[in-house]
């Protein structure tokens, strides 16, 4: 397996920040495009190497084990990935139900999402050329809403008055 540990490893780290990225995508800010433009790229090289070794497994008739687990593993990955392109678990539906969603569109197709959940949690989600989220609590007082503990200083609580 030596032999195919760079292979391994990559699809290996695609696998990871993929199922993963619901932590961590919304600290990226203006770098998440490169970021998820790379994990493209590395997919798409990944996908070609499949391809190459399922042919030269072909042509050797499969008698090369390492190379026969390598192509389990890598195709196992690779469809996963297409599946499940948000990653295995609905790390979302583990929050709870969502109470309301609010949903605003601006200048340059710049979209923003409010979601407040049942549990007095919060998800603010802004995609303008990069991607951010705060998260945090809320409480519902009358008929207005209060966030408490924004995990994020980019959040301005006056969604939507106008």
């Amino acid at each position: 397996m030596k032999k195919y540990s760079l292979q391994l490893t990559l699809t290996f780290l695609l696998l990871l920040l993929i199922n993963t990225s619901f932590y961590w995508e919304g600290d990226l800010g203006i770098l998440a495009f490169p970021a998820f433009f790379i994990l493209f790229i590395i997919y798409f090289i990944l996908s070609i190497e499949f391809i190459r070794q399922v042919y030269i497994s072909f042509r050797d008739k499969f008698v090369d084990k390492p190379r026969n687990i390598l192509l389990l593993y890598m195709s196992l990955c690779l469809i996963l990935i297409i599946i499940k392109p948000n990653g295995l678990i609905n790390f979302d539906q583990l929050e709870g139900e969502d109470r309301i969603i609010a949903h605003a569109e601006g200048v340059a197709n710049c979209t923003s999402r409010l979601k407040l959940k049942d549990c007095g949690k919060f998800t603010f989600e802004s995609v303008c050329f990069g991607f951010e989220k705060s998260k945090g609590e809320y409480k519902i007082i009358k008929d207005t809403v209060y966030f408490t503990k924004t995990t994020r200083n980019s959040f301005d609580p006056k969604f939507a008055i106008y």
